[in-house]
């Protein structure tokens, strides 16, 4: 797109448009092997005995 120009009385002034672009992390994170990933009901029996466990301590 063109910069767009603001008449004044006085003069014009022309501002460009700024643009955001997403900076590419320089960090690249290692993925976890398929065989340290825990399954969906792994994960879900692990919350459910802390929840249990702390629903008994009160």
């Amino acid at each position: 797109m063109d910069a767009v120009a603001y008449t004044n009385d006085t003069d014009t002034t022309r501002t460009p448009r700024t643009r955001h672009i997403a900076k590419e992390s320089t960090a690249k994170v290692a993925k976890t092997p398929e065989s340290e990933l825990m399954t969906v009901e792994e994960y879900f029996g692990i919350l459910r005995k802390r929840v249990n466990e702390y629903y008994d301590n009160l």
